[in-house]
């Protein structure tokens, strides 16, 4: 009789066999794998290769070689303010560095500050205090010389990048240092300091370690200067808003480049005084956009007016009352994608349009009436610089805001 135990089974079971074909189909699907791997790997080495042999023989910054979408907008943002009384006018230096601004309140100054919105110093006309002159519109040339509009005493005023003043214009075609030079019968000397008083229609003169002279001042007839900026070229672009003969006034650049003491223009003008088609109602600024194209803030008739580069009238926009018209245009900038952008002193905003194509479209509203951080309260002047930043000047809410692309 057998006796059971309890000891353990040690009997292995026999392993489950593998077929040839099972083993031989597993190395198939690795190497089918192994061969795509290869495949996608030399499909990138060869377009990383053509990127490169493309890049070697024509060097462009990558945005170029890629398809981007050119058409997309984005609307800049709030960055900061600078305090003033009531500022009219703004400019900023071509390298970007100085920001200049006009001030119509108290003592009536053309303020510096740098790039961050910290005071410099600031400056006005020679022989003018508060009470007799009016600073408004302000542009930069390419230079750095600093054009300013004195209202008061009808004078384009220049000063070199630093305040110091230069000269001005206080006819169509005729300068400050061009009438002293020409009432003296010589030229000038270094340090002559001369102004046009409108009060009395003289113009006043010291020369070095002199007493001040007083003369009697040029027909002035049809003069009057409103708003100004300075094209792609360097000509300078007038709006002249004088009773009866409302026009844009164009002075090429070599003109204004040249010598002020013997100053003949070649004056190139466009437009009216009127409501109608290719009229102006108190005109205040003008710009060109890359085609040569004038576009003028037609102030009281609420509306854009365009002109082609011959001068000839073409259309307006911005007449209405839909979310994009204009209510009471003033400042305008033209930036280097042919966006047009408009204070709108009345609405309180900003209008953004894009000009580039057959017809005027409308992008968006910068800011909104109010108070607040990126708000506004008749804002009349607009400029931008090299890096995107677009200056305001707001006027009721006593500040210069800095916004940018």
């Amino acid at each position: 009789m057998t006796t059971p135990t309890n000891e353990p089974n040690n009997i292995e079971a026999d392993p489950i066999p593998v077929s040839a074909a099972t083993t031989e189909k597993n190395d198939e699907a690795r190497r089918r794998f192994l061969l795509i791997f290869l495949l996608v790997l030399l499909t990138l080495c060869c377009v990383a290769g053509y990127f490169i042999f493309r890049y070697i023989a024509a060097p462009q910054p990558l945005p170029q070689m890629i398809p981007v979408i050119s058409n997309a907008y984005y609307q800049p943002t709030y960055k900061f303010s600078i305090t003033l009384d009531k500022p009219v006018g703004v400019a900023v230096s071509p390298d970007a560095q100085r920001i200049y601004a006009t001030e119509s309140e108290k003592d009536r100054l053309i303020k510096m500050f740098d790039r961050d919105g910290k005071y410099i110093t600031n400056f006005a006309p020679p022989f003018t205090s508060k009470s007799n002159r009016q600073l408004t519109y302000i542009a930069v040339n390419t230079d750095g010389r600093v054009f300013v509009v004195d209202g008061y005493n009808d004078v384009l005023c220049v000063f070199d990048k630093d305040g110091n003043f230069l000269d001005g214009l206080i006819s169509r075609d005729v300068t400050l240092s061009g009438f002293v030079t020409k009432q003296l019968g010589q030229q000038l000397p270094a340090g002559t300091i001369y102004y046009y008083d409108n009060t009395n229609h003289q113009v006043v003169y010291q020369l070095p370690g002199q007493p001040t002279q007083r003369v009697d001042g040029p027909d002035r007839k049809n003069w009057g200067v409103m708003g100004m900026r300075f094209n792609s070229a360097g000509d300078l672009l007038i709006t002249s808003p004088v009773k009866g003969n409302t026009e844009v006034l164009v002075y090429p650049a070599a003109d204004i480049n040249g010598s002020w003491s013997n100053f003949h223009p070649s004056i190139k003008e466009f437009g009216t005084e009127g409501k109608g088609n290719g009229q102006f109602s108190y005109p205040n600024s003008v710009v060109q956009d890359s085609k040569g194209n004038y576009y003028i803030s037609d102030s009281n008739n609420g509306r854009i007016s365009v002109w082609n580069s011959a001068m000839s009238y073409q259309s307006f926009f911005g007449y209405g009352s839909s979310d994009s018209a204009l209510n009471l245009p003033r400042g305008i900038w033209m930036d280097a994608h042919d966006r047009l952008h408009v204070t709108d002193a009345v609405g309180g905003v900003i209008r953004v349009y894009d000009v580039s194509g057959t017809e005027p479209a409308f992008l968006a509203s910068l800011g909104l009436f109010g108070t607040a951080e990126g708000q506004f309260n008749f804002p009349n002047d607009i400029t931008m610089d090299k890096t995107g930043r677009l200056y305001i000047a707001d006027v009721d809410n006593n500040r210069i805001q800095v916004w940018s692309y």
